[in-house]
């Protein structure tokens, strides 16, 4: 299965075939725990602040049970109001609430879980709000 950012050239690629779950699924920010099921864009940086950067991940177990999630992380000083968006191909599509983001965290807004056949190919595409900017991922 292969994923890309609609406005984007590269992969985030891969046959994913592992046992664990993907992380569950919610609407709200969370904390994000990475592992091998995780396959992840590079991180962009948000105009509003070049302190906040996002990127689209793609988590899936060996069941194709997969979810997206919009990851961001804050190196600055200044709290920031966070929204979102996460979009994909195969369903697993979220709005990410309004919230306050602290420095020095790493937060990820998950998409709900959808199960995508082996065979599968979808595009995955993420937005972030900062303080009432909107980036998408491009």
């Amino acid at each position: 299965m292969r994923f890309k950012a609609l406005t984007v050239a590269a992969a985030a690629a891969g046959a994913l075939a592992f046992a664990a779950s993907p992380a569950s699924a919610a609407a709200n920010w969370q904390e994000v725990n990475t592992n091998s099921n995780w396959n992840c864009l590079p991180y962009k940086t948000h105009t509003i602040s070049a302190n906040i950067k996002f990127k689209p991940c793609v988590v899936t177990n060996a069941n194709n049970d997969t979810q997206v999630v919009l990851v961001i992380q804050h190196t600055g000083t200044a709290a920031a109001i966070v929204a979102g968006e996460v979009r994909s191909d195969f369903g697993s599509n979220t709005l990410c609430n309004s919230s306050t983001f602290n420095p020095g965290f790493t937060r990820g807004c998950y998409a709900p879980t959808v199960n995508v056949p082996p065979s599968g190919d979808g595009a995955v595409n993420v937005r972030l709000s900062v303080n009432g900017t909107s980036n998408w991922y491009a």
